[in-house]
């Protein structure tokens, strides 16, 4: 028997100031996905201790096909983004990025090392 599929729409900042734009990530995910869970996170990137990632891959430890949509690559994670994509696929789920950005190996070097200064500032 095929397994249903979950569609959650996993929004994330990385701080209380950005509440706003947690709120038009959630405005954005609902309006494409409106029958979709929409799970929030406001705490920094680095930080896997969050709630509702935690739950995803607890969700898909035991079992759950899920559709896991974000709206950018680095609202799941900056760091690790294809462990937990392999983490979501052992089950036939899968991660959908709605934009995609195309960086060169040096742009996205400079991001990671930008975004690794902003943490520990």
């Amino acid at each position: 028997m095929e397994k249903q599929t979950n569609t959650i729409c996993y929004c994330r900042v990385s701080s209380p100031k950005q509440r706003d734009d947690l709120a038009r990530q959630v405005e954005f995910m609902r309006a494409r996905y409106p029958e979709a869970e929409i799970v929030k996170n406001i705490v920094r990137y680095l930080n896997y201790k969050r709630k509702g990632l935690k739950s995803l891959l607890g969700r898909a430890m035991r079992g759950d096909k899920l559709e896991v949509v974000v709206a950018h690559k680095d609202r799941l994670a900056r760091f690790g983004f294809e462990l937990i994509e392999w983490v979501i696929q052992q089950n036939a789920g899968k991660i959908v990025v709605l934009k995609q950005t195309n960086l060169s190996p040096e742009q996205e070097l400079t991001n990671d090392l930008l975004s690794i200064l902003h943490v520990f500032k």
